[in-house]
């Protein structure tokens, strides 16, 4: 079957596009229902800084980027182009091909072929200094109320009036499977935009050189199995070409790119729709990538798809396959990242009760050299207030190891009294002596005579506890407002 052979209308894909051209059915509102999507090349501009992704993502060449959806919205209803095909006229479409006229067109360019959105990508890329070349695909029915075909507008003109270059852009339109919209095209409508050379690497290896498919080294256009270098390509030529390549692969091979072949192509233009809506809303994500790839797989020949009806079969049990997987990843990477978020907030619940409770102590040590100075204690035996010293700070430790604070053992703890046992005795040994003056015996002088010393001694370790308490509490303060809390919240603990 040659390349522009007309479908036969029995079969249940009736409206699906052929390769080349449209058949014999060339209304939009018709074609739509079996070609959901549409491709628009381009090269892509930087959004303004106040873009909000409300804003039209294609404008015709008419309007600027000051006009927004919302006056669009505002203007339908008196628009001589509110309605479909009878609002918009021969020298709509005129002004639209017309090369000299073009930025003046109230229209934008798509088409449903997505193997011509390859093809002229492929031109530009060539031809422009500009590389970033990017490939659309677009939603059809969101911009349904708005969209014609080419072909359809340049048919309603009278032999009268038609334009000297009317059969010229006739089969450009017919060829490019042509589509224009009025005004502008939502940001909502885009479902995704693809660089050109991420699309190259996923093609069918009918397009591909079989010497340079799978090789690592080549440059991506020069695996093309087309001469795309030529001054005047044509894409009749280019259609024909690919059919015949597919046509002489063994069988084994014409199943493989009609169905892995083919999910592959549309997942790589889907990518970022699935990514979005496979968690979500499976079902959607799903059916969009199979309508997609079951017409890619259609492309080559259509006739070819009829006599396997497996083929469809197949590639709705691979885009299910990948989209469980997808969606299976995207669930155990929420739970990881989910888990690490409840890790470093209880690493950060921790350090701040740590924190706490180190700032608490802190706290009852400043406070307790403070308040024995200030208290009159009364008369009592030594070894009752170094007892109940003794308690208090067991009970203190206690609770500490009870929170997970790890207390240093003091050497010697237990033939030593404690600093501020120390400073308690002193302090009740000079409140009697007051009292009772003592007999100048020599134990007396002794006593004075060391005192100064045991006073040194108490002052040094509770500076000591100080100064320790301090560069903990601002070791765990940077612990907390640090960005690398987790490894030192592990050395910590």
């Amino acid at each position: 079957m040659s390349a522009g052979a007309s479908q036969d209308t029995s079969q249940p894909h009736h409206n699906t596009l052929p390769q080349y051209g449209f058949g014999a059915d060339i209304s939009f509102d018709t074609l739509v229902e079996s070609n959901r999507f549409l491709f628009r090349v381009y090269t892509p501009k930087t959004h303004p800084p106040h873009y909000d992704g409300t804003e039209p993502y294609f404008l015709g060449s008419k309007y600027n980027d000051e006009i927004s959806s919302a006056t669009f919205h505002s203007a339908l209803p008196s628009s001589p182009c509110s309605s479909k095909v009878g609002g918009r006229t021969y020298a709509d479409v005129v002004q639209h091909m017309e090369w000299t006229n073009r930025s003046s067109s109230p229209f934008v360019s798509a088409s449903f072929s997505f193997a011509w959105a390859i093809w002229e990508a492929i031109r530009r890329y060539h031809a422009n200094v500009k590389h970033d070349v990017e490939i659309a695909v677009i939603d059809a029915h969101a911009v349904a109320d708005r969209a014609v075909t080419a072909a359809e507008l340049l048919v309603k003109g009278s032999p009268k009036e038609r334009h000297k270059d009317h059969w010229k852009w006739y089969r450009f339109a017919v060829e490019a499977q042509d589509v224009l919209v009025w005004g502008y095209i939502p940001t909502s409508a885009v479902v995704a935009s693809v660089p050109l050379l991420q699309i190259l690497s996923r093609l069918p290896t009918y397009f591909l050189n079989p010497d340079t498919s799978d090789a690592k080294d080549t440059p991506l256009l020069g695996r093309l199995a087309w001469d795309y270098t030529k001054k005047k390509p044509s894409y009749r030529q280019f259609c024909q070409a690919m059919s015949d390549r597919f046509l002489r692969m063994p069988v084994e091979k014409r199943l493989r790119d009609t169905t892995a072949g083919s999910v592959r192509l549309a997942i790589c233009l889907l990518r970022p729709f699935i990514h979005k809506h496979v968690s979500d809303d499976f079902t959607t994500a799903t059916s969009h990538v199979c309508d997609l790839a079951l017409a890619i797989a259609c492309w080559p020949g259509q006739w070819w798809e009829r006599e396997h009806p497996e083929i469809k079969d197949l590639i709705r049990c691979l885009v299910h396959i990948v989209g469980e997987e997808m969606r299976e990843a995207k669930r155990v990477q929420a739970l990881a990242d989910a888990t690490r978020m409840q890790e470093i907030v209880g690493g950060l619940e921790q350090l701040a009760q740590a924190y706490e409770a180190r700032s608490r102590c802190m706290k009852g040590i400043m406070a307790s050299p403070a308040s024995a100075d200030s208290t009159t204690i009364p008369p009592s035996p030594s070894d009752d207030v170094s007892e109940s010293w003794s308690t208090t700070s067991t009970t203190t430790l206690s609770a500490m190891e009870s929170k997970g604070i790890q207390t240093e053992p003091m050497e010697e703890e237990e033939s030593k009294p404690s600093a501020p046992a120390v400073k308690v005795e002193r302090m009740i040994s000079h409140h009697t002596h007051h009292r009772h003056p003592p007999s100048k015996d020599k134990e007396f002088y002794e006593d004075e005579t060391n005192e100064p010393s045991s006073t040194l001694e108490s002052v040094a370790r509770t500076a000591s506890c100080f100064i320790t308490c301090f560069f903990i509490g601002s070791f765990i303060t940077l612990c907390v407002f640090s960005s690398h809390r987790r490894e030192l919240a592990n050395h910590l603990t």
